[in-house]
């Protein structure tokens, strides 16, 4: 059984996993079913790998493999490292060309890649998961608007991938370009991933702005892709060499008939540093496991829905509101902050307000707080310095209005 000679490689490789089994008891050759995995494995969250480095960096206790066959690390804001294997590194290819294919991306296909290249796993792996399947990719990156359209008209780029919100500024640029998104360009289809208040309604915005069609993937750099919508727009196929369980965000426990619930996974092919029942604290509608018109027999996982727990999700980057209260710590002249989290138009905002006491030059201390945040968070958050006693102890320290 797969999962179980995963969890015999990782109780015999990593000291996470051998101290954490032996502690609750657990022996591999114990775990013989998915109920059995369910009720004992214990599960591991974003929380719990940073604390873990953290105490014993760079890779905490995790690391199930020699330093020299680590030919990648990705560094998440945190800081969170996670290396990989050239094995590893292969079948995340694989997986994200697989998960690609599903969207609808052939051969022939000119795709512009709308995420970051530094420091994070999305950009590079999805470049060669892209260049697997036989495209030609542009290396695009974030920002720069005007020039992706130019490039976009140009090459008669065919697909993008970007988060909804730069996708739907994308459109609004090239209109006041006086460009056509419908007519100039030949989008024919966009891949989305990264902001869960991005609607139904949304979706078909998009959709129509572009005249492409709009299919979403999901994963992350600790899950890797497991999940993509085929071109009946209908969920999002779960792939076999990952464990998905859908579980009540409080309790833990399955969550039963296809309710919503948090998604927890295994990826059952990483052996440099295995990440198992991981809580992704994404929050879902549920799972369908009728097969699916496209002939694919896979449960799909409905849309995403909001996030759990006090680790945020902005612009498809984890926001740990503790790292942002160590910035603003270090301003002698700055008191409590709240942190407030938007959408105007389409676009995902990051604001933060904090009461100021200085009298200095108020703007300088912005820029301050923006260049510190954005090094911490890799966000550019916008900040609003507010009097002594504006902030409430009553409000909420996290204002979440994306989804109202």
């Amino acid at each position: 059984m797969k999962m179980q000679k995963h969890l015999r490689y990782a109780y015999q490789n990593s000291s996470f996993y051998k101290n954490g089994f032996d502690k609750m008891g657990i022996r591999p050759e114990e775990i013989r079913t998915l109920e059995d995995y369910s009720k004992r494995v214990p599960f591991l969250t974003h929380k719990k790998i940073i604390e873990n480095q953290s105490y014993n960096p760079p890779f905490g206790d995790f690391l199930a493999t020699v330093l020299k066959d680590i030919r990648r690390i990705y560094c998440s804001p945190g800081p969170l490292m996670m290396p990989f294997s050239k094995g590893d590194m292969d079948d995340f290819i694989n997986t994200t060309a697989n998960g690609l294919y599903i969207c609808g991306a052939r051969r022939g296909d000119i795709v512009d890649i709308t995420y970051g290249y530094q420091w994070d796993l999305a950009g590079t792996m999805l470049d060669d998961g892209f260049r697997r399947l036989g495209c030609a990719v542009i290396p695009g990156g974030t920002g720069m608007t005007k020039t992706h359209i130019h490039i976009m008209k140009h090459l008669g780029v065919t697909v993008l991938f970007a988060f909804p919100s730069f996708a739907v500024k994308l459109a609004q640029t090239a209109k006041g370009m006086g460009i056509d998104p419908r007519k100039d360009l030949k989008i024919r289809l966009i891949i989305v991933r990264g902001e869960e208040a991005f609607s139904a309604e949304d979706k078909e915005i998009l959709a129509k702005e572009f005249g492409a069609q709009v299919r979403d993937i999901y994963g992350g750099a600790e899950t890797g892709i497991f999940a993509a919508e085929c071109s009946m727009g209908n969920g999002m196929h779960c792939f076999a060499d990952s464990v998905l369980e859908i579980v009540d965000p409080v309790t833990g426990q399955p969550a039963l008939n296809g309710r919503p619930g948090e998604i927890v996974t295994t990826d059952l092919s990483r052996l440099a540093m295995p990440v198992i029942r991981y809580r992704t604290g994404d929050l879902v509608e549920g799972i369908d496991t009728e097969p699916c018109p496209c002939g694919r027999t896979s449960p799909r996982m409905r849309r995403i829905v909001g996030r759990t727990g006090d680790i945020l999700r902005v612009k498809g980057v984890y926001l740990i509101p503790e790292m942002i209260k160590e910035v603003v710590e270090r301003h002698e002249t700055l008191g409590k902050f709240e942190i407030v989290i938007d959408r105007p138009a389409h676009d995902e905002r990051l604001l933060i307000r904090v009461e100021s006491s200085g009298s200095g030059n108020s703007n300088a201390i912005k820029e301050q707080l923006i260049d510190d945040l954005r090094a911490v968070t890799r966000l550019r958050a916008e900040i609003d310095l507010v009097s002594p006693g504006s902030i409430s102890k009553s409000n909420p320290f996290v204002i979440d209005k994306r989804l109202q």
